[in-house]
């Protein structure tokens, strides 16, 4: 399956689409600016892109002042991730930069050593690590943070890989490093089975997730995005996002939509770009107990209330993390607490 990307869209050209009612156009729009692939930290063979070769060697071939880079370990959208190493201590990073193809785009440039100075707000276990922002000597913005050793979320899911008990415990997680991102006036905006990171192994009693990726991430501080800059992804978004006004409760709209779709097996809405814009912004959702009548009555309507179109009808982060760990076997529950 085909990972989905974080998207810079404008409301105007997706309800053009919409009234064109054109196939074409609305999958050109599923590709439009894609920000992130949401890829775990594992060495892969490179994807084959349209920018120039030299985009993507830049970092390479640059001498970082106090890391090296010993390979790419995935690609996304507009950056890259390498593998590196602290210099004078050997310890293993990965390093994220700007593919130099963008550097003279100053709002992407922005973005990502924006990601630092968000994180700095918030401290948590199961938030990623990212322990500066620098530039090389051509310019190209990189972030440097700390190595996981796992898989995504993603990846996990698409193997069937994870047990009921461990998605739960696995979003319990989420919802308490998000929560604390909340706590910091943080909307993260793009929460989603790629950009949440299993460290270890995944079938252990306590898999350890970490909740990664800032690019698309907002302060609560900020003003409604312009017409222009509608950020996320659309699987995954709430309808107060596709009008371009995220809040705090739209990371658990997004949890909600991950929850469902890992629980169920597929999305909780899918189709062209302008068909799920209107399903998220206007249809119910088919509760998960139709296709899995063997969840517990409990699960299916706390994701249901996650999935309510007003934000103010959603329970908080903190409320989430209390009725899934609630939900968990107690020794499941038990291992969860130490990892908090």
């Amino acid at each position: 399956m085909k990972a989905p990307c974080a998207v810079l869209l404008s409301r105007t050209t997706i309800t053009r689409a919409a009234r064109a009612a054109n196939p074409s156009e609305s999958a050109a729009l599923q590709l439009a600016l894609p920000l992130h692939k949401g890829s775990g930290m594992k060495r892969r063979r490179p994807i084959s892109r349209t920018i120039p070769d030299h985009a993507s060697r830049c970092i390479e071939d640059a001498r970082l002042e106090a890391y090296g880079v010993l390979g790419e370990i995935a690609r996304g959208g507009m950056s890259t991730i390498y593998l590196g190493e602290d210099r004078a201590t050997g310890e293993r990073v990965a390093i994220k930069a700007l593919d130099a193809f963008y550097v003279g785009h100053s709002d992407l440039v922005h973005r990502l050593l924006g990601e630092h100075e968000l994180a700095k707000r918030a401290r948590h276990p199961g938030l990623i690590d990212i322990r500066c922002a620098e530039q090389t000597l051509d310019g190209v913005p990189y972030l440097v943070m700390e190595y996981l050793d796992g898989e995504s979320l993603r990846a996990l899911g698409d193997r069937r890989a994870l047990s009921r008990s461990a998605i739960l415990a696995i979003a319990a997680q989420v919802a308490r490093a998000v929560a604390a991102l909340h706590a910091a006036g943080i909307v993260h905006c793009d929460i989603k089975p790629d950009n949440v990171f299993v460290v270890g192994d995944a079938s252990s009693a306590a898999p350890l997730a970490k909740v990664i990726d800032y690019g698309v991430a907002r302060s609560t501080s900020d003003p409604p995005l312009a017409d222009s800059a509608i950020a996320g992804t659309p699987a995954f978004m709430a309808p107060e996002q596709w009008y371009g006004a995220p809040v705090t409760a739209s990371d658990v709209y997004a949890l909600g939509c991950m929850l469902y779709e890992l629980l169920v097996g597929r999305p909780v809405f899918s189709g062209s770009l302008p068909q799920m814009m209107t399903a998220h912004c206007e249809h119910l959702p088919a509760r998960p107990l139709v296709s899995c009548p063997e969840l517990p009555p409990e699960l299916d309507r706390l994701i249901m209330r996650m999935l309510a179109k007003e934000p103010g009808m959603r329970p908080s982060m903190t409320d989430v993390d209390a009725e899934l760990s609630r939900l968990l076997p107690a020794d499941r529950s038990e291992d969860l607490q130490a990892t908090g």
